[in-house]
């Protein structure tokens, strides 16, 4: 029988009292597998690096949280004292590679003509060492590391100029980790963790090369978590022994603000899973600091042991509520029941992507999110293996009304609890109803705002735009509601944003005296984003073009291609772009030359075309490189404000792929393109 696993802390700094709580958990229950993920992207208490103080490197201690590595090294050991007594293995979360911010003006030797760092420098694999062993010095029971290449401030798979290839640095790498744990007896996991096809192929290759008995933990749906996404088809890909990650919390479907029961979804993926041979499943039990413990999703849990042990699923979830619920359990059961189907139905409409993540979509998604409503939307090949459909209007908002109908319903039986449960349980459950039936309400009026955006900009439908206002502002009501019942429960407080988020970097000023969240600041930005987008294909436009794409825009189509992370869409004080790279800088990755789009343009076949492109880069150097049909140039322009660069070309079909690179350490922002 495959073993049971456990990960929490997702992605969060260490709490003791919770931690503690985990560790009681995986003892009571069997768990084989206890994973603590920590704040793996907080640049200074993620990873090993922030649990851990340097010795040989001790230089660069200057920078960390040791208060923060002291408390670790107490809590996280007294815990590891727990579960190891019992004979549970236990893993920390770890991406690589991860330098110090500083490390390259310490050592400039290790970089390349790039700037970035060159892998294979014998001091990265020094300190690559001793990293590990400081991590196992200071956490002696802790058993391995699961182990992600992936969003790190030096993604492997993205470096240039490398003296290996494309797929020996992550073997190279993986390769050092590896030897390490085994000189020191102890266990390294590898996550795979990509959604592009070939860079699979790669990472697999790479763990392959090192080693038959490298376990790989991959992720039983394909992508990041959903409800909608089919199960991992990758998995059959995998030679090596196979650990299978979960998702039981809602990490990307309501995180724990909406009550959710998964009794068809955990059941068939453990199914699928079992077809190949997993030694185990680990299930993220959290996310983002909001806990199962004490509240009806805590069913998923039960769920899922029952699941992966063969018992009966329906006799697990009726002796949980029994136990937690008393008298009352089934009613809470009822308005448990098809909590899984009710939220798709309510927040994804046929299958299709309305939300972001877990959260209300931030503005820049607004831009993505209602192309799906346009007429003539052609499904890209992920949409169509994702089962993405294409509906009309009135058609999601039957849906979506009757889903908020069925909510309703639910809601008011858990009504009928007050006074009869235990406040604190009745509150749990209070507020998660309360949450699903008004985001609901919340997500209704954002179909009718993406549909009113492809009216006004596919359709030029200047009717569109009061209906767009109007459903804003419905949307703003019920967020000042649902904050007014709730305060901090509220999910809607959950999409709050920080006017510092990296979100907000690059974006239109927003007033923040007033309490703001990510309604609140759609309905800020998006008519000023309109108007200057309109203002800019007017201005185009009276070029006589054959072709131009505002960049980054909501008129943004052209079949363009991104790469994940490192090219996103923008709204400036002087109108929409997209980037060429991160636009996070050093917090998300150190790689100063990497980054690309590409896009579909009409072009005029056997005569001479001009392809106009205008941008600017952050520190007045717009670099980049163009390429059509196999070519590529480089341009390079200075100055300041919106700058431009020319290339002419001889086509010989009517639509070209113009692909945008960067190549300097100046990060481009492209504003506008066309051809003549």
């Amino acid at each position: 029988m495959p073993f049971k696993g456990i990960s929490f802390l997702n992605p969060v700094i260490v709490e003791g009292d919770y931690l503690k709580k985990c560790a009681e958990y995986a003892i009571a229950h069997d768990v084989k597998h206890f994973e603590l993920i920590g704040p793996t992207h907080d640049p200074v208490r993620g990873n090993c690096d922030g649990m851990t103080l340097y010795r040989k490197y001790a230089q660069f201690n200057e920078g960390k949280d040791v208060e923060y590595i002291k408390y670790c090294e107490k809590v996280v050991n007294e815990a590891l004292d727990m579960v190891s007594a019992r004979g549970i293995k236990s893993y920390y979360w770890h991406h690589e590679l991860e330098v110090p911010p500083n490390f390259t003006e310490v050592y400039p030797e290790i970089q390349n003509a790039d700037g970035d760092v060159e892998v294979t420098h014998p001091r990265i694999k020094d300190f690559l060492e001793n990293k590990i062993e400081d991590f196992f010095h200071t956490y002696p029971k802790m058993s391995g590391i699961v182990l992600t290449l992936h969003e790190t401030r030096i993604p492997l798979l993205k470096l240039k100029n490398q003296k290996l290839g494309k797929v020996e640095p992550v073997k190279y790498v993986t390769e050092i980790i590896y030897d390490t744990c085994n000189r020191l007896g102890k266990e390294l996991i590898v996550r795979p963790f990509a959604s592009i096809p070939q860079d699979y192929d790669d990472l697999m290759d790479a763990y392959e090369q090192i080693s038959d008995d490298l376990l790989v933990c991959d992720k039983w749906t394909k992508y990041d978590w959903s409800l909608i996404r089919r199960p991992n088809p990758f998995l059959a890909r995998i030679k090596n022994p196979l650990i299978v990650e979960a998702d039981i919390f809602g990490e990307y479907f309501g995180k724990g603000f909406i009550p959710l029961m998964l009794k068809k979804h955990i059941s068939e993926r453990v199914e699928h899973c079992n077809k190949f041979n997993a030694r185990g499943f680990v299930a993220r039990i959290d996310r983002g600091g909001f806990i199962p413990f004490g509240t009806p999703n805590e069913v998923n849990l039960e769920i899922m042991n029952a699941a992966v042990e063969g018992r009966d699923i329906d006799e697990a979830i009726d002796a949980f509520f029994a136990r937690e619920y008393g008298e009352y359990a089934p009613i809470v059961k009822e308005a448990m029941s098809d909590t899984e189907d009710l939220q798709v139905e309510a927040f994804h409409a046929e299958r299709r992507g309305l939300h972001w993540l877990s959260l209300f979509p931030p503005f820049f998604y607004t831009k993505i999110g209602y192309r799906i409503f346009r007429k003539d939307f052609v499904l890209n090949e992920r949409m169509k293996d994702e089962g993405y459909k294409f509906f009309r209007i009135d058609v999601v908002l039957k849906e979506q009304t009757e889903a908020i109908a069925k909510i309703e319903k639910k809601f008011a039986l858990i009504q009928t609890l007050e006074g009869k449960l235990d406040p604190e349980k009745y509150y749990s459950i209070y507020m998660r109803f309360f949450n699903f039936l008004y985001m609901a309400k919340v997500f209704r009026e954002l179909s009718k705002v993406y549909s009113g955006m492809a009216r006004y900009f596919e359709e030029n439908d200047e009717s569109a735009l009061p209906e767009i206002f109007a459903a804003i502002d419905e949307m703003t009501a019920l967020d000042a509601f649902g904050y007014k019942e709730l305060g901090k429960d509220w999910h809607g407080e959950g999409l709050s944003l920080d006017p510092n988020s990296p979100f907000l970097t690059h974006s239109i000023t927003v007033d923040y005296s007033e309490r703001t969240s990510q309604i609140y600041h759609l309905r800020s930005m998006l008519g000023r984003a309109i108007e200057m987008e309109v203002e800019t294909r007017r201005a185009l436009a009276k070029q006589n073009p054959i072709d131009f794409i505002v960049a980054g825009g909501f008129s943004e189509e052209h079949n363009i291609k991104t790469e994940a992370n490192f090219s996103a869409a923008l709204t400036l004080d002087d109108g929409s772009c997209r980037t060429v790279g991160s636009e996070r800088g050093s917090s998300w990755s150190m790689i100063k030359s990497h980054g690309w789009f590409s896009c579909d343009m009409k072009v005029q076949p056997n005569v001479e075309n001009t392809l106009t492109i205008c941008g600017k880069g952050e520190d007045g150097i717009f670099s980049i490189d163009i390429t059509i049909d196999g070519e590529t140039t480089r341009h390079c322009v200075s100055g300041e404000g919106i700058l431009e660069v020319q290339r002419t070309f001889t086509p010989s079909t009517e639509m070209v792929t113009v692909r945008i690179d960067r190549n300097s350490k100046s990060l481009p922002f492209v504003y506008t393109m066309m051809t003549k």
